[in-house]
């Protein structure tokens, strides 16, 4: 290249200043380095600080992830007072509580776009699922050992478990190597 080409001259430098906007003419040039100082073009207001925007996120992600647990939690202990319901001797509660321990992890995963997000309630469910089927030393349990009780427990273990492996892994990067780590 010649020095000629690598010397550009702005329209306003040349004289030509209807080729610049007004606003744009009146600002100062110091360096051409550094931008312009433009105060009075942006709005104070809109600018955020991106401490306040990762403080509100981390909030919003930890109220998420609370609130997917607890409906975990509300799930293992309904699901355990009410599994045994049948029609005739079709356990058919056991049945869509296992439809149910599917579709909650399955639903949080995918809206959530993570496997941790649809980890939570099925973990959480078998927590709550597995302190209520274990026998206490007076002999009560509330989750029985009939074929009603071992669909509900082995059922939802397995569905929940399915619908964790069925989420997508984030885009970014492997949900288990870290983020920058891509499958090929």
């Amino acid at each position: 290249m010649d020095e000629d080409e690598d010397i550009r001259v702005s329209p306003a430098e040349d004289g030509d200043e209807s080729a610049v906007p007004p606003r744009a003419a009146s600002l100062p040039r110091d360096d051409p380095a550094e931008p312009p100082d433009l105060p009075d073009l942006v709005d104070p207001g809109v600018l955020r600080d991106p401490a306040e925007d990762g403080a509100f996120l981390a909030f919003l992600t930890g109220g998420a992830y609370g609130t997917l647990a607890l409906l975990g939690l509300v799930l293992g202990v309904v699901g355990s007072f009410h599994f045994g319901w049948r029609t005739g001797s079709f356990p058919l509660a056991a049945v869509l509580l296992v439809a149910l321990n599917f579709a909650l992890p399955w639903l949080a995963g995918r809206l959530m776009g993570t496997k941790i997000a649809a980890a939570v309630p099925w973990v959480t469910w078998a927590l709550v699922v597995t302190l209520l089927s274990t026998g206490r030393s007076e002999g009560d349990l509330v989750v029985t050992g009939d074929l009603a009780g071992y669909l509900f427990i082995m059922g939802g273990l397995v569905t929940g478990g399915v619908a964790v492996a069925l989420t997508r892994s984030p885009s970014h990067g492997s949900w288990l190597l870290g983020p920058g780590v891509d499958r090929r």
